[in-house]
């Protein structure tokens, strides 16, 4: 994942929204706050996450018929990529977070994973700032991590992606689409904010989904209890941007945008929507 530097200084707390906000102030001076995706938050992240199969089946639709090599964007530890290297896709993935990378590598380094990993070659590098060797048969940018990149950065990222792009070729993405969006002059709408707890062994696991009332951003924050250590309060912002604005932007970038489709929804009160892209001649 893209991400902002890790810091373990709860400082910023007063910028958390919500019930995140809330823990932030009660344990201000006894809590941990850093990044979701950083060296303390990315392994808690990847055992959360790395079963569950929220767009895969969709990703792998829109990706079928692609003979060439897969440019992964933003691979994390490798919840999209393990899949699509057992389909038999040759992967290049691409994070500028080294410990997901070292987590992705740690789960193919069996011996009965070796096939995998001879289908897959790793880069650590911004995705706003690609400039790798050779041309792919597609990319792909899930897990709504378009939501990462400023909206300023967006444009150049889509313009980067399709220079490393064959001809035609596909360029997958999922948007995060909050529903009940607040009408123009109508006032704002309330927030939404769910929490979920999970209870592993002798952690206690809450993630808070917050979506502000403008639609404008998401906060994700996970607060980890463990039984003698530290709380740990692990946090990251999401720009949300519409299809409507994802499509114009690679409109723009030179794609030709097929109708977007929806995806099974991992959060109430919002959408996923899966958008792909082609690369035009």
């Amino acid at each position: 994942m893209n991400h902002a530097p890790t810091t373990t200084e709860p400082r910023g707390q007063a910028r958390l929204p919500g019930l995140a906000g809330q823990i932030a102030t009660a344990l201000r001076g006894s809590l941990t706050v850093t990044d979701l995706y950083g060296d303390l938050g990315g392994p808690i992240y990847h055992q959360l996450c790395r079963d569950d199969d929220h767009e895969i089946r969709e990703v792998k639709a829109a990706l079928r018929g692609v003979s060439g090599p897969v440019l992964e964007l933003a691979c994390g530890s490798g919840r999209l990529t393990v899949p699509l290297l057992a389909g038999g896709y040759q992967v290049t993935g691409v994070d500028n977070s080294p410990s997901l990378l070292a987590l992705l590598a740690e789960r193919l380094n069996e011996p009965r994973a070796a096939a995998l990993a001879r289908r897959l070659t790793t880069i650590e590098a911004d995705i706003r700032d690609l400039a790798l060797d050779g041309r792919f048969g597609a990319a792909l940018l899930g897990t709504t991590t378009v939501g990462l990149l400023p909206p300023k950065t967006r444009p150049v990222a889509f313009a980067s992606v399709r220079q490393h792009l064959d001809a035609g070729a596909p360029f997958v993405l999922t948007v995060f689409d909050p529903a009940h969006s607040p009408d123009p002059g109508a006032g704002l709408a309330a927030p939404v904010e769910t929490a979920t707890t999970m209870v592993v062994d002798d952690t206690v696991c809450t993630l808070i989904d917050h979506v502000t009332a403008d639609r404008s951003r998401r906060h994700v924050a996970l607060l980890q209890v463990r039984s003698g250590h530290e709380p740990l309060l692990l946090t990251s912002e999401v720009h949300l941007v519409t299809v409507a604005e994802v499509t114009a932007e690679l409109t723009a970038a030179g794609f030709d945008v097929e109708a977007p489709r929806p995806l099974r929804s991992a959060a109430p009160g919002a959408v996923s929507v899966l958008i792909t892209a082609r690369k035009t001649a």
